[in-house]
C-alpha cells in the first residue's frame, strides 16, 4: 500500500476570474517527486484555526520551501530584508511539527522548512546571509538555476544523514537568502556548505526527521534525492 505525504504549502496572490486572490500555492514538483516514488499526496493549505490530525491521517510529512518565517517566533525583530511572512503558514507548519514529532511520523523538512524545524526546536536564524557571512557563494539563485548545482555540501560522518547517502560530497542547488543561526534542541547539523554555513539538520530523539537547506524537488535524478525519498518512505 502507498505512503499518504503530508505536503504543506504557502499563500500567494494569483490572478484569477474574478481578478487577483490569495491562493493557497505549491510547485508541483514537489508531487511528481512523491509520485515518482509512488507515494500519494494531501496538500495542507495554511489555516487560521490549530488544525488537529491524528497519526492515521497521513504516513509522512515533508515541509516546503516558501517565504520567511516570522522572526517574533524566535526572539528577534524584523529585518527589511525578511519578506513574504505568513503567520497562518507559521502556525499552521508548527503544528504539523509537533504532530509528527509526537507521533514519530517521519519529516523531511525543505528550505524553509529546514529552518522551520529549527525554529520550532527553539533554534534561531541570521535573516540575510549577505549581512552576516563574507561569502563568494551567491546562495539566492532563481530562474533556471533552481536546477543547477551552485556549490557543493559536505555531508558529517555519525549522522542519519550520512547512512542514507552513499556520497558524503555532493553538489546542491541553491534558493535561499536566510540559514540558521543557533541550533535548536535535540538536533544536531548533518551538512555544511563549502563556505562553512548550515545545510542540513536532523533531529537526535528517536523522531526521525531531516532537514536540508537545498531543494531536492527541482533535482529529481540527482542520486542524494532519490537516497532521501527512500529513506523517507522506507
Amino acid at each position: 500500500m502507498s505512503k499518504l505525504i503530508a505536503i504543506s504549502s504557502g499563500i500567494e496572490d494569483s490572478t484569477l476570474s474574478p481578478g487577483t486572490i490569495p491562493c493557497s500555492v505549491l510547485n508541483i514538483s514537489f508531487v511528481n517527486l512523491c509520485n515518482k516514488f509512488g507515494a500519494e499526496v494531501v496538500i495542507v493549505p495554511p489555516q487560521n484555526l490549530s488544525i488537529e490530525f491524528s497519526s492515521s491521517n497521513f504516513d509522512r510529512l515533508i515541509l516546503t520551501g516558501g517565504g520567511d518565517i516570522n522572526p517574533s517566533i524566535y526572539g528577534a525583530k524584523v529585518d527589511t530584508k525578511t519578506t513574504r511572512i505568513s503567520d497562518e503558514r507559521d502556525k499552521t507548519e508548527l503544528n504539523l511539527l509537533k504532530i509528527a514529532e509526537t507521533n514519530s511520523i517521519k519529516t523531511l523538512a525543505i528550505c524553509r522548512g529546514h529552518q522551520l524545524l529549527n525554529v520550532y526546536k527553539g533554534g534561531t536564524l541570521h535573516q540575510h546571509i549577505a549581512d552576516n557571512f563574507d561569502t563568494e557563494i551567491e546562495h539566492l539563485q532563481i530562474n533556471e538555476a533552481t536546477s543547477q548545482h551552485i556549490h557543493n555540501i559536505n555531508i558529517l560522518e555519525q549522522t542519519l544523514l550520512s547512512e542514507v547517502t552513499t556520497d558524503n560530497n555532493v553538489g546542491v542547488n541553491s534558493i535561499h537568502h536566510q540559514v540558521i543561526n543557533d541550533l535548536g534542541q535535540d538536533l544536531k547539523v548533518n551538512a555544511m556548505s563549502e563556505d562553512n554555513l548550515i545545510e542540513g539538520i536532523e533531529s537526535t530523539s528517536e523522531w526521525e526527521a531531516i532537514g536540508i537547506q537545498w531543494h531536492p524537488e527541482n533535482l529529481l535524478d540527482d542520486d542524494i534525492t532519490n537516497e532521501l525519498m527512500k529513506w523517507l518512505l522506507s
